[in-house]
């Protein structure tokens, strides 16, 4: 999940897919595409603050 956030690639063809639905008029399209993306940004970094596993070095 973190390559696929992260990736360039993905990020040029969300932005050129936003691009196309706002020429368009399509801002619903556009406004969703923002709310996943973002989404899943928020869900990365959430795991990424919290660990995962046992950290608390419990065994």
């Amino acid at each position: 999940m973190t390559k696929i956030v992260n990736s360039r690639i993905v990020a040029m063809l969300m932005g050129a897919w936003i691009a196309y639905c706002a020429g368009v008029g399509n801002y619903g399209g556009a406004v969703f595409l923002l709310f996943f993306y973002s989404l899943m940004l928020w869900d990365l970094n959430t795991k990424k603050a919290t660990g995962t596993g046992n950290t608390d070095g419990d065994k």
